[in-house]
């Protein structure tokens, strides 16, 4: 009795050790690579901050990686080409402990083939859905930068631009809220909550499953625990910044006098509020006499740069800032993270927040019936 009972536990203790040692094996193939090429397993925060954690080499046309991955996490292959250093393919994979197959292509704009996992098969269509964003928004930006283009050609451009801002913005979302439960859907809702709305990244985060305490997600919670206190709903919190002309302004004092108030969250050397400004100007034009009032609040630092834009943009509303850049305490108390953004305001209420384009006017209109 007792040796069968020792055989048991003998045969329990290589269970547990087994099922400890479970990991990740990930078998990948370069089309276009050669036999000696060098590929790395690494995190990537940009191209000057890599860490590494393996290294290894194409053998008979594949690369292989094994190891345990104690939580899933984004990571990225690296393929390196020998006979040119400066040629190389970085890809985005989902790293858990499983059986993943990687196939990359050198080819230009090619999308890498991943697979094992959900994550990895929806982050393979994901890329193809950016793909074709992205050499839409190739062809615009040509119009953009041609300084032949005619400003027909121009504002016909800023639309499609609009359009596909619009669009890479629905398909993020709907990946995000399809990938949620897994490390794909949660990255790429830290990553992009700057572009997406307050309503929908507080919804993702209540849907998050109990275990999703990465020190991203953690601290995307800390900056949605501060905005629900601007959230749409809500009394608005008062600014006061210096002028252009080097008095003090506030919030408060261009609301007494509107029924409508935008405050337009910008700064000089942002090339989307650039973008963005003839439709506020449109707005204002068309809705300023019923009543619809915009203070601009500015990230800038360089007074000169500042009011120079002013004059530059045709900007005709009350405008203030701090002159802190980032630091902008206007911005902080909105809890603005990128820019441009916007919030508007009736009776003393926060009732929307980073409307563009045709939308804001839209809702202006609504606001002012």
């Amino acid at each position: 009795m007792k040796k069968i009972l020792s055989l048991a536990a003998i045969a329990l203790m290589l269970c547990v050790a087994a099922c400890k040692n479970d990991g990740y094996k990930i078998t990948g193939t370069v089309t276009g690579a050669e036999d000696g090429d060098t590929v790395i397993l690494a995190t990537v925060r940009s191209m000057l901050d890599i860490d590494t954690f393996q290294t290894t080499v194409i053998n008979d046309g594949k690369f292989v990686f094994k190891g345990v991955q104690e939580t899933a996490a984004i990571r990225y292959v690296i393929w390196k080409s020998n006979n040119n250093p400066d040629l190389l393919i970085a890809t985005q994979f989902a790293l858990e402990n499983a059986d993943i197959t990687i196939q990359l292509d050198t080819a230009e704009n090619a999308v890498a083939e991943i697979s094992g996992t959900p994550a990895n098969e929806a982050l393979t269509a994901l890329a193809r859905q950016e793909l074709d964003v992205n050499r839409q928004a190739q062809d615009v930006f040509l119009v953009l930068n041609d300084v032949e283009a005619t400003d027909e050609a121009k504002a016909a451009a800023e639309k499609v631009l609009n359009d596909l801002q619009d669009q890479i913005t629905a398909i993020y979302q709907e990946f995000i809220t399809a990938n949620i439960q897994n490390v794909a859907g949660q990255t790429y809702l830290t990553g992009y909550a700057g572009m997406l709305s307050d309503e929908f990244v507080a919804e993702q985060l209540a849907a998050l499953p109990e275990d999703a305490n990465s020190e991203e997600i953690n601290e995307l919670r800390e900056v949605y625990a501060e905005k629900a206190k601007t959230a749409v709903g809500q009394d608005f919190l008062d600014i006061k910044a210096a002028t252009p002309e080097g008095g003090e302004l506030s919030v408060s004092e261009v609301a007494a006098g509107a029924k409508v108030l935008m405050i337009d969250f910008w700064a000089s050397w942002c090339g989307p509020c650039r973008r963005e400004m003839p439709a506020v100007k449109a707005a204002y034009e068309q809705y300023h006499s019923q009543g619809f009032e915009i203070i601009g609040v500015s990230l800038d630092k360089d007074a000169g740069a500042w009011k120079q834009a002013i004059a530059d943009l045709g900007m005709t509303w009350p405008q203030i800032s701090d002159l802190k850049g980032w630091e902008c305490e206007g911005a902080a108390t909105y809890t603005v993270r990128s820019i441009p953004a916007t919030v508007l305001i009736k009776g003393g209420k926060i009732v929307a927040r980073d409307l563009r384009g045709e939308k804001l006017a839209e809702k202006v209109g609504e606001l002012l019936k």
